[in-house]
């Protein structure tokens, strides 16, 4: 998205971003991903120009759910973000930390790695910043949450049950032989 100078609309019905917006939308989006959510609430909720950027309104259901305890309205501003920007993983990341403070463990992993499934697009490059080796900063933060639930490896046997004997005997032996 390119910045533009008014806070409108073009003939296209496409919202315009100022420059100004734009740097606004990325400090207040690197203070929530440092932990400020508080602050990034405030700032959001006192500029409402600002939701009309689909990554302002995903980040601003995190912080609302994880300062106000709003899960149901963070779910409905990160799923209206989704449908607005689908291949944006930063909306996979918030919805997946709304759905794990709803206590939902294993939508929130689903989404998780919805996201990460997710490549990073060229357009965001100015509002999203970008790690090394191509990777979008969302991807490191997903893979956070991931590392700080626990992610496991595949079953041996993926049409069984992850808890059935024949998954954890295989799984043991391959472990055992250095497989895995």
């Amino acid at each position: 998205m390119s910045p533009r100078v008014s806070a409108g609309l073009t003939q296209d019905r496409e919202p315009v971003v100022s420059s100004l917006q734009l740097e606004t939308v990325q400090r207040v989006l690197f203070a929530i991903d440092r932990g400020d959510t508080l602050h990034g609430l405030i700032a959001l909720e006192c500029s409402p120009e600002l939701r009309t950027i689909p990554a302002a309104e995903s980040y601003l259901g995190y912080c609302m759910a994880k300062e106000r305890g709003q899960v149901w309205e963070a779910m409905r501003l990160c799923q209206t973000a989704l449908v607005a920007d689908p291949d944006n993983p930063a909306h996979y990341l918030n919805l997946g930390r709304v759905l794990l403070l709803a206590q939902d463990k294993a939508k929130a992993i689903a989404m998780f790695w919805k996201g990460i499934s997710k490549a990073p697009g060229a357009e965001r490059g100015s509002l999203i910043g970008r790690a090394p080796r191509g990777h979008s900063r969302e991807h490191g933060l997903i893979l956070d949450e991931l590392r700080r639930l626990g992610i496991r490896k595949k079953a041996p046997f993926a049409s069984l049950h992850r808890g059935h004997p024949l998954n954890r005997v295989a799984g043991r032996v391959l472990a055992t032989l250095g497989l895995r």
